[in-house]
Order: C-alpha cells, then sequence, then structure tokens
C-alpha cells in the first residue's frame, strides 16, 4: 500500500478523487450556502465562474500529470491544497464550525471528506515530487 500511495498513479488517483469529492461539496454549496449569502443572480454566476476556473484547472493538472508533467503534477498538488485543505479548514474555522448542521449534516461530511481526502493527495503528491526531484 505503501508503493502505492507514493507512486504516481497512487499520486494522481487522490487527487482525482480529492477533485470528485470536492466537485459534491460545490453542489451543496451553490444548494444550501450561496443563496444565504448571495442575494444578487449575478454575484452567484461570478462564484460559479471561479468555481469552475479552479475546476478547469484541477483538470487540465490531472490531464498533463497523466502524461507525465511535472508542473501539471504541482498544479494537481496546488488544488487540493488550496480546496481541499484550505478550504476545509476555513469552513472548520469560520464558517461553519463541527459539527455542521447545514444541509442536514451532508456538509459536515462533505467538509471533512475533502480535507481529509485533499490531505491525502497532497502528502502523496509532495512526496512522490521529492522522491523523483530532478539533479
Amino acid at each position: 500500500m505503501k508503493n502505492w500511495f507514493t507512486s504516481l498513479n497512487g499520486a494522481i488517483t487522490l487527487s482525482a478523487i480529492a477533485f470528485v469529492l470536492m466537485l459534491g461539496r460545490t453542489f451543496l454549496d451553490f444548494q444550501f450556502v450561496m443563496p444565504k449569502f448571495f442575494a444578487a443572480g449575478s454575484q452567484v454566476a461570478v462564484g460559479l465562474l471561479i468555481y469552475m476556473s479552479f475546476f478547469a484547472g484541477w483538470l487540465w493538472s490531472l490531464l498533463a500529470a497523466v502524461r507525465g508533467s511535472r508542473r501539471g503534477l504541482i498544479a494537481a498538488l496546488v488544488f487540493p491544497l488550496l480546496l481541499g485543505v484550505g478550504l476545509g479548514i476555513g469552513t472548520l474555522v469560520a464558517f461553519c464550525p463541527s459539527p455542521c448542521a447545514t444541509a442536514g449534516g451532508l456538509m459536515e461530511v462533505a467538509n471533512w471528506t475533502n480535507l481529509i481526502t485533499g490531505l491525502l493527495a497532497v502528502i502523496a503528491i509532495g512526496l512522490w515530487l521529492r522522491q523523483n526531484a530532478p539533479k
């Protein structure tokens, strides 16, 4: 298991899992959280464009990493660090401290799964990059 975790396939797979789970959390955000903070449809549209940009960049990074791009893999490390870990900690600290009752507890589950998988992806990619540093 340790070999898979520190392999390129394992690192990319964990980032892809974090991507999918973050996408699910985004659906919950737009259903239950965004309407409380943004009254105007144009504000929600701006939020949508921002999220779409992040997801497009993350998807590009995964595709580039699969093709062997080191820059793509570094980007595949940054996105779960920002969205999974950063947003997860930000939610726990400021937005909806644990236990979060938003969406009947679904946001609590989404936040913790994003935080954990984001951390795993960051650690796995970081270990792979460190083991395979250019010389």
